[in-house]
């Protein structure tokens, strides 16, 4: 059995510098490739580029909005995939919000009190 885990492990590495040498990639990339092959998965299997384009997508969505407003979004919007026990970006839920009149989430001032 270790054998031939060896093997598999080898082949993905050998994809992985395959793909690292043909194709020219960011740095961010290189390191998703890197992280997708470690877990197992074929190079060639490209879902990992496909997660790594939706994140910069919704990443640029969501630019300008504080780390706070940028938290009530994707508490809002992330959903669960009971077929994959995934979770993952629901874009319906996204299209709902009205990303101009978001809460600020300022913090209230403290008020002094008599006592």
């Amino acid at each position: 059995m270790k054998k031939k885990s060896k093997g598999k492990y080898r082949i993905r590495k050998n994809e992985l510098r395959k793909i690292l040498k043909e194709n020219k990639l960011t740095k961010k990339e290189k390191e998703r490739l890197h992280w997708w092959v470690d877990r197992g998965n074929s190079a060639y299997d490209l879902q990992w580029l496909f997660g790594l384009r939706e994140e910069e997508a919704i990443d640029e969505l969501l630019s300008g909005l504080t780390d706070k407003q940028k938290d009530y979004v994707y508490s809002y919007c992330m959903n669960w995939n009971p077929f994959i026990d995934e979770p993952y970006f629901d874009y319906e839920r996204f299209e709902e919000l009205d990303l101009e009149n978001l809460p600020t989430f300022e913090e209230e001032p403290e008020i002094d009190l008599p006592f």
